[in-house]
């Protein structure tokens, strides 16, 4: 079992990385020391700087100029979610529906806070739900395709698997895919002049609803016709700006549409069958019955798609757009913009959320779980399941906890709030009592009040991973 407690270790390059030179100008230029002296071993810089991320020789490793860099600056935003939902929930946004908002709005928030009212009993169902909508790749067959993976000895197959997954994910998100770029259009056509504006509505207007069918149709009249004549109007009227910017997201959305066609997808799935390794947990499957199996999947549902989410979605967007009042829609857009951090592609661990009412009492929770965590210990190859919980409770308090679970057995530290300081022993003998319950063992068990909330790049570091990646910065 790997020891929970190290997460509080220093990340080197992470504090202090908005101070690129703490020099004054004078000292500056008086500073008369060679930079970057020539190594036969590495090539240097030309501007002077010693490192990607700054020229201070104990930071190392991340250029937070490059689009990781950027994320792990933005990992500092994470805390405010939870800061801004907990006080929406716990009055903030109820207060919104007397706030002068539009009807509809105001319903929308009414039919949410209804939503979020459940038992225990029902608390467990929801969460399931909300874990399961976290993850798109699950299933049996994903559950093969990770066993490949820790399988594969070739850089070939792993690339191979990749490429699937990829595929597929572009194909249960073309419904999606097609909406964006649709929205973009109505970005483009807003920006050009009345002529060129209805030559564009016209031709989007031929886009067809998406489906499996469907699909070649409309990249085929994006590539061949839209994208063409939004590219001659940029270049007839010298657009450099944002609606340059959008045509070149409409290419890049429409690159996606066509990689998620089902071709495509049965075709990565028959160049696997060509690795002995992935064919024998495939025995006898052709590509047809790859086609027909990918034919009778519900990808909404497949999405954990529920319409509590959608609500909560609807209610985001309203308020971005000010629909919430002018005085909300900063709060809204920091609720989206650390939403967007905790889904991105950098982000290698799993994060939910968790709102709900619990017999009468508000409570925010989130979770970040990577269910592919070493063990820690020397020489083992065992991995499990880590998880970091934060919930903070109307009228308690908030807590912070980290797990790690492998085998039946469990390590657990949790952080409580002061207003239960006198209450350790109880907390103690409550969650032994919880793990016998269950039939749990629990080796390790930490308890003690929290005066700093566990960071989530602390708790998992292997968020750092990509700290020595090239600049990709476009």
């Amino acid at each position: 079992m790997s020891n929970i407690l190290k997460v509080t270790n220093p990340t080197v390059a992470y504090e202090n990385n908005n101070t690129v030179n703490k020099q004054t100008p004078s000292q500056q230029a008086e500073d008369l020391s060679i930079k970057n002296p020539v190594e036969a071993n590495r090539v240097g810089r030309a501007d002077g700087r010693t490192e990607a991320g700054g020229d201070d020789g104990g930071q190392k490793g991340i250029s937070y100029e490059s689009n990781f860099g950027s994320f792990v600056a933005s990992l500092r935003d994470v805390p405010r979610l939870g800061e801004i939902m907990t006080k929406m929930i716990f009055g903030g946004m109820a207060n919104l529906v007397e706030s002068g908002i539009g009807k509809g709005t105001a319903e929308e928030i009414q039919a949410f806070f209804q939503m979020l009212e459940m038992s225990p009993e029902k608390l467990n169902e929801f969460m399931k739900s909300q874990m399961a909508g976290a993850n798109r790749l699950q299933g049996p067959l994903f559950d093969v395709m990770r066993q490949i993976m820790g399988e594969a000895t070739t850089v070939e197959l792993k690339a191979g698997v990749l490429d699937f997954l990829k595929k597929y994910n572009d194909m249960s998100s073309g419904k999606h895919i097609l909406e964006n770029i649709k929205g973009t259009l109505e970005d483009i056509e807003a920006r050009m002049f009345r002529n060129d504006r209805e030559g564009l509505e016209r031709l989007a207007m031929r886009l067809k609803p998406h489906s499996t069918d469907s699909n070649a149709a409309n990249v085929r009249m994006l590539k061949e016709q839209i994208i063409p004549y939004m590219g001659k109007y940029v270049a007839d009227n010298r657009e450099l700006g944002k609606l340059r910017d959008l045509v070149t997201l409409v290419a890049f959305n429409t690159a996606r549409y066509e990689s998620g066609s089902l071709d495509k997808v049965v075709e990565a799935f028959q160049r696997l069958m060509e690795f002995p390794t992935f064919n024998k947990h495939f025995p006898g499957m052709t590509g047809k019955d790859m086609r027909n199996m990918l034919l009778n999947v519900d990808y909404d549902r497949a999405a954990g798609k529920n319409e509590l989410t959608d609500k909560l979605l609807n209610i985001m967007e309203a308020g971005v757009k000010g629909e919430a009042g002018i005085e909300n829609k900063e709060q809204f857009v920091n609720i989206m913009r650390s939403v967007l951090v905790n889904e991105s592609v950098y982000m290698p661990v799993m994060h939910v959320m968790l709102p709900v009412i619990l017999d009468g009492v508000p409570m925010f929770s989130e979770m970040w779980v990577d269910p592919d965590e070493e063990s820690g210990n020397p020489g083992s190859k065992e991995r499990g399941v880590k998880l970091l919980i934060k919930f903070d409770m109307k009228d308690v308090g908030f807590f912070d906890m980290m797990l790690y679970y492998e085998k039946g057995k469990i390590d657990m530290l949790i952080h409580y709030p002061e207003e239960l300081l006198g209450h350790e022993s109880d907390i103690r003998e409550n969650i032994r009592k919880i793990m016998r319950k269950n039939n749990l063992e629990l080796e390790y068990l930490g308890v003690e009040q929290g005066k700093v909330p566990i960071p989530v790049h602390t708790a998992f570091p292997k968020i750092f991973e990509r700290r020595n990646s090239i600049n990709v910065t476009i």
